[in-house]
């Protein structure tokens, strides 16, 4: 499982990070261009202004103007994690700016409470369009550099190690700029080593190898007749929510409405689709960001006085970190509060009768591992307030199925790649309704309803059940 659990933050809050980061900067951008314009035209007055017009409505347009921009520039797919051609981006931004400019001409013909000088929309137009690019170019300049460093990067699977598995490898190795790092193959011919690479297995586990690997993304690259096996694996990377593209050739009308993209002379072909998918994710995701942060904030005291208990309680660390699997298979740590008494691994593993009850429902009734506190904490959930920091790092969701261990999955059964297409929840269906009860199947079922059903309506009911669940002590026993 080497190579995922040391990420800062998971491949989706990555790419939301980088968002934000140029939503940020078109912004001030933008206010820069319109700013500087105004100082073109009526104080260094490159072309003689016949007044002196008020700054204020100069300036309060850019409370609109500048929103209205940035969603237009969403529209062009200005802040999805795409790899595109520089001239590309350059002729999505210039459309961009123009067809706001044309809004704002349009605003500003309808607006008769103030007439603003059409030669400071002109500046303005020609001075978004240089500085917006000039800002990207800058932008690409230092992310390509921090991905030569190493930094950003993700690692890559590829799925064939014949001639087009080989072709994408060494594309992406002369690339490094491309932040895509070939780490395996895998291959229906058990070979040991391919142009450097090992062969991590068949193409039916690449389940199992994104989490070994700690793999962020997957290439399908094999050859036309084994169209099947790649078409399996397509499917079980779509139903995982494990990020793929595909190799071209192999199945063009299977993939219609799915994104190409051109890297170098290589297409790429990603297919869309995802149960909890589109814009309700985005919604999701910035929910669960101001969330974490609100529950931190307003928790602060209750965090200080359990770490306090925990600590009095019994010897050992206050938190307790244990590896989990999350969204596409990717496991990370968990942190929790410390519930148990030093040694309870070893004490779980030399106890076989122990062992066989924990394995029913990997949970124990009447636990003897657990300490007084820690008793306390999982009654009311408490010891799960440390997993606030997992959802700010992109690791969990604040609603969703209960994280599970990896042992857990056979429990899934044909269920399973259905459930690691979403992150794990700090609280669910499960744990509102029937968190004190030992049925697995039930959890299945709760789970599954959750991820066929979601909506941000649900996320919204299950939250504000989860505290009554709390204060009326129906957690973890």
């Amino acid at each position: 499982m080497a190579g995922g659990n040391g990420q800062m933050l998971t491949e989706g809050r990555r790419r939301q990070v980088r968002a934000l980061l140029m939503i940020v900067l078109d912004a001030c951008t933008i206010a820069a261009a319109f700013s500087l314009a105004y100082l073109l035209r009526f104080y260094w007055e490159i072309v003689p202004a016949l007044d002196e017009p008020p700054v204020g409505p100069y300036f309060t347009v850019l409370t609109p103007l500048v929103p209205a921009w940035i969603l237009i520039f969403a529209a062009y797919g200005l802040y999805r994690d795409r790899v595109q051609s520089q001239l590309d981006e350059a002729l999505r931004i210039t459309s961009a700016v123009a067809v706001g400019m044309m809004g704002l001409l349009a605003a500003s013909f309808f607006y008769r409470q103030f007439s603003y000088s059409r030669l400071w929309i002109l500046y303005a137009w020609v001075l978004s369009t240089i500085l917006l690019l000039t800002v990207r170019l800058v932008m690409r300049a230092a992310h390509r550099v921090l991905r030569m460093r190493g930094v950003d990067v993700r690692r890559v699977i590829i799925v064939g190690a014949g001639q087009e598995g080989q072709t994408v490898v060494d594309v992406l190795r002369r690339r490094p700029e491309l932040g895509q790092r070939p780490v395996a193959f895998l291959d229906p011919d058990q070979r040991v080593d391919v142009d450097g690479l090992p062969v991590a297995g068949r193409p039916d586990a690449v389940l199992p190898a994104v989490r070994r690997l700690g793999a962020h993304h997957v290439i399908i690259a094999l050859p036309p007749d084994a169209r099947e096996v790649a078409m399996r694996v397509a499917a079980i990377c779509q139903e995982a929510g494990v990020p793929f593209a595909i190799v071209p050739d192999l199945y063009t009308l299977v993939t219609a409405g799915a994104e190409v993209e051109i890297v170098e002379r290589l297409p790429l072909i990603t297919p869309r689709g995802n149960p909890v998918g589109g814009w309700g994710r985005r919604v999701k995701d910035a929910f669960d960001i101001i969330g974490a942060l609100f529950g931190l904030f307003i928790t602060v005291p209750v965090l200080a006085v359990i770490s306090l208990l925990v600590t009095l309680d019994s010897p050992g660390p206050v938190l307790f970190g244990h590896i989990r699997i999350g969204r596409a298979g990717v496991p990370f740590l968990a942190w929790k509060f410390r519930t148990m008494r030093q040694g309870a691994d070893m004490q779980l593993s030399s106890d076989a009768q122990l062992r066989a009850r924990y394995e029913q429902s990997f949970k124990l009734l009447e636990d003897p591992r657990v300490t007084r506190v820690g008793r306390w904490l999982r009654r009311t959930s408490l010891d799960e307030l440390p997993q606030l920091i997992n959802v700010l790092k992109g690791e969990m969701s604040l609603v969703g199925p209960r994280p599970i261990v990896e042992e857990e999955l056979r429990k899934y059964g044909p269920w399973e790649r259905r459930l690691l297409c979403v992150k794990p929840g700090l609280t669910g269906l499960w744990q509102v309704l029937r968190h004190d009860e030992p049925n697995y199947s039930q959890r299945i079922h709760l789970d599954m309803y959750y991820i066929d059903h979601w909506s941000v309506g649900l996320d919204v009911k299950i939250l504000l059940n989860t505290l009554p669940s709390m204060i009326a002590g129906r957690g973890a026993y």
